[in-house]
């Protein structure tokens, strides 16, 4: 975690330290024998800034290491000047929660929750409503302006999303606690239900505000949570995703360096034990598929000798179709099961809605309901599994599990909630109780399928989504053949859905996208898909009704045709627009709302008499899986070119020429980004610029720290040329990013070059800490605390950097050609060494 995490804090603590570097200097000077000024007055403003400091509870709470080492600066000048006392305040700040106030306001709201299940007249829940309310309120308005002060754009969107949830639960739970009162002495008929519906909601809001409080405790925690071991960071991969360690390891096998063989290996190990994990996860074929390419990498990891080359080559190639072969198996997962989410609810509320006796709804309710949960339990299984094998981070991976728990919680309420609708038609709290729960159900599928598709390559989809359309056809085709009405309903249905889905994509392409000209390309194949979408449902249905009749036939043949042309050409559009020729993480997602001419087809294809199969065909049976092709060979994503070896014009001083030896973490640091951007000519690119000079200024950093090589004014001036880049970096990635048409990438690249400027002042402010210690000959506790800090910070930075470079890299195909702001990405023409000596 950064060293503050807060605007306020950030205002604050950053002039302190800049004013304490010129204290520095003139205190260094003054040893050096020049004249020294008198430091009474700057000395008192300094000590006065750092007590200003602990005045403010709520800041106390927020900076337990970051006042205190700036309060170890001020010390320590003052002892040297021997013109104040040791400041006073030195043990300020220790409490480890970043807002207590709202904690403990948060567990007021806690406390009222636990009551509503006590609560059994209309006159306690008004009484409820009204204590709630206020501390409720308040509590949201606390946590929104906390929210907007947070540095961490990723903890600021996840309390926004948990405060969101918040204000959705509150009125939902009222509702079902009033349903419940009122059924509650009408002879006890749905009771259970009405009880499970509101102690369910209860609890959603429960760990709602739970996760408030964790994540303001979060946010006030700077432990490192990364430890270095000879000068190489050790990665925690347990809290990285299939996904996160691939790229790790990627980029690590790319390197070739002699250092990371124990690090390849143990990331190796890791991915082996991921794909044995994930392969649990799929039936017979893709499980022996996963499970072989398994064993033979970790036959290979146990056999590595790093010197040979082919050995690593035959490591890099196993990891790659590991990867390839889970993205395949992951994404035909989600094509299967998210074809067609909507039907299962539907089916599920036109059954309780019916106008049948209430013995017959109550029949029709219950097939219903089980084709509802097996819908779900399948669905949450899904989301699961991509979120263990496909979420590109963390964030997106816990998102997948709590709205995965969620549906499978959420279900059987839904089920009672429907059951009371049933029981109650005249109801107008059992009407909305049940609205209610619809919209939470409705919007958490859309969302799970959201945030799925949006985890995988886009390329492989489109063309496996492509592969089933056409494969369902030609299945109908079959049916025909052999006569088989239901064998014709199921897949024409499968092929229409399927299609719907890539309708569903453009509209999210349009909407994402600000380019006109590419807009109006994707709504145009939009249109035509659709036109061709509708009269394929329209001959479907006709053919099931008479497969004998060679009119109808040939007319569903004709539209069959036109479906696949048209799906092929938005195979081709996106093809052309290259929508998928990077890596970029996307923005996370929300329920959207079609664009006009862009709205969902409804798909019902009935059989010609009910008694050739169920009006309500069980889920397994409604979306079929039809044995999966496999993939034309073009869809093989192409790897991106290595980086370059051998003489680097740029590296004129050879500072990473090598790899750093001995304990230098900053070094090391700053070497992975060189390596990483040193592909990129800077002439025409200034983000490349900067992030080289970074790099280079990181390696100087990490020489000034050590003890006898450099001044402390080369130190701070280091650091303040370090945070300067930083802050000009920031301004050409947000330049940048103003011009990209993607919506979803621009949010991307100006959410990472965030970070940029915090970590870059941040930095500014420990080697302000760090120069106050350099002529100490005694190693303290202390002092190697503040060299972790460091070190974390300067990790930190140069990670924040390569991500930017490589979201800058992804929005440059989005960027306006009239945008007047132009930065060439011209890959470097090095000869590739590709020998032992390497």
């Amino acid at each position: 975690m950064p060293m503050y995490q807060t605007k306020t804090i950030a205002s604050i603590l950053e002039p302190v330290a800049q004013q304490v570097s010129k204290l520095i200097i003139l205190h260094e000077e003054g040893e050096d024998g020049n004249a020294m000024p008198d430091l009474e007055r700057p000395v008192n403003a300094v000590s006065n800034a750092v007590a200003n400091l602990t005045k403010d509870t709520r800041m106390k709470a927020e900076m337990p290491k970051a006042l205190i080492t700036i309060e170890k600066a001020a010390d320590l000048l003052e002892m040297a000047c021997r013109d104040m006392k040791q400041d006073p305040y030195s043990q300020a700040g220790r409490d480890r929660l970043i807002s207590g106030k709202i904690c403990r306001d948060c567990k007021k709201v806690l406390d009222y929750l636990a009551v509503a299940e006590v609560i059994e007249t209309m006159e306690d829940l008004v009484q409820f409503v009204k204590d709630l309310s206020p501390c409720l309120s308040k509590v949201c308005q606390d946590v929104d302006t906390r929210r907007n002060d947070l540095l961490n754009p990723y903890q600021r969107d996840s309390l926004g999303q948990h405060l969101d949830q918040v204000k959705t639960l509150a009125p939902i739970l009222i509702c079902s606690m009033k349903i419940f009162i009122q059924i509650l002495g009408n002879e006890g008929r749905g009771t259970d239900e009405a009880i499970e519906n509101r102690n369910y909601l209860s609890k959603r809001m429960t760990d709602e505000i739970g996760e408030i409080v964790m994540i303001l405790e979060e946010s006030a925690r700077t432990d490192n949570g990364t430890k270095m071991t000879n000068g190489v960071s050790s990665i925690n991969t347990n809290d990285l995703t299939f996904h996160e360690v691939m790229k790790k390891l990627s980029a690590s096998l790319a390197s070739k360096s002699s250092k990371d063989a124990q690090l390849n290996q143990q990331l190796i190990q890791h991915i082996v034990d991921l794909g044995f994990k994930i392969s649990d996860g799929f039936d017979s074929q893709e499980k022996r598929r996963i499970l072989q390419i398994c064993n033979d990498l970790d036959q290979a990891n146990r056999q590595h000798n790093n010197n040979d080359p082919r050995a690593r080559q035959q490591i890099a190639d196993l990891v790659r179709q590991l990867q390839l072969t889970v993205n395949e198996a992951v994404i035909g997962r989600i094509i299967h099961d998210m074809a067609d989410i909507t039907t299962p609810l539907k089916h599920f509320t036109d059954a309780v809605l019916s106008s049948e006796t209430l013995a017959m709804k109550r029949m029709t309710v219950d097939e219903k309901s089980q084709t509802l949960k097996v819908f779900s339990n399948r669905l949450a299984k899904t989301a699961n599994l991509v979120g263990f094998a496909n979420a590109r981070d963390k964030r997106r991976s816990t998102s997948l599990q709590q709205l995965s728990t969620q549906i499978q919680t959420l279900t059987p309420q839904l089920i009672n909630a429907g059951t009371i609708r049933m029981n109650y038609p005249e109801n107008r709290a059992a009407e909305e109780n049940f609205e209610n729960l619809k919209k939470q159900y409705n919007e958490g599928i859309h969302l799970i399928r959201d945030l799925c598709e949006e985890s995988v390559d886009t390329k492989i989809f489109l063309q496996q989504t492509k592969a089933q359309i056409q494969n369902a056809i030609q299945t109908c085709e079959g049916g025909l053949k052999n006569r088989n009405v239901q064998t014709v309903i199921e897949n024409s249905a499968l092929a229409a859905r399927l299609a719907n889905r890539l309708l569903m994509v453009l509209n999210k392409e349009a909407d994402n996208s600000e380019d006109p000209n590419l807009r109006k390309q994707v709504e145009t194949a939009g249109e035509r898909l659709k036109s061709a979408i509708t009269p394929f449902v329209t001959n479907s249905k006709a053919l099931a009704t008479n497969l004998n009749d060679g009119s109808t036939i040939k007319t569903w043949r004709h539209g069959s045709q036109r479906l696949v042309d048209m799906v092929n050409e938005v195979a081709r559009l996106f093809d052309e627009l290259n929508m998928y020729g990077f890596d970029a993480p996307r923005q996370q997602p929300q329920v959207v709302q079609p664009v006009q001419g862009f709205q969902e087809i409804p798909i019902e294809i009935t059989p010609p008499q009910p008694n050739h199969f169920s009006a309500s065909p069980p889920i397994q049976n409604l979306i079929p899986a039809p044995p999966r092709p496999p993939l034309p060979s073009e869809t093989r994503v192409p790897q991106r070119p290595p980086v370059p070896n051998g003489h680097d014009t740029d590296d004129e001083d050879g500072l990473f020429s090598t790899m750093p030896s001995g304990n230098r973490p900053i070094h090391h640091a700053a070497h992975g980004l060189y390596q990483e951007v040193r592909q990129w000519d800077h002439t025409d690119n200034e983000i490349i610029a900067a992030a080289k000079k970074i790099a280079f200024l990181m390696a100087h950093l990490s020489e000034l720290v050590q003890p006898g090589r450099g001044t402390k004014r080369e130190l701070l001036a280091c650091a303040r040329g370090v945070a300067e880049v930083s802050e000009r970096i920031t301004e050409l990635a947000k330049e940048y990013g103003k011009h990209c048409t993607d919506k979803k990438i621009r949010t991307n690249l100006l959410q990472v070059c965030e970070k940029i400027p915090t970590l870059g002042t941040q930095l500014r402010v420990l080697t302000t800490v760090k120069a106050t210690m350099l002529s100490d000959n005694v190693e303290t506790p202390e002092d190697q605390e503040a060299m972790d800090m460091l070190v974390f910070n300067a990790e930190k930075l140069n990670q924040a950097v390569r991500e930017t470079v490589g979201a800058a890299e992804s929005a440059s195909i989005r960027v306006r050609s009239d945008a007047g702001f132009k930065l060439k990405w011209v890959r470097k023409s090095v000869p590739w060494i590709n020998n032992e000596d390497d």
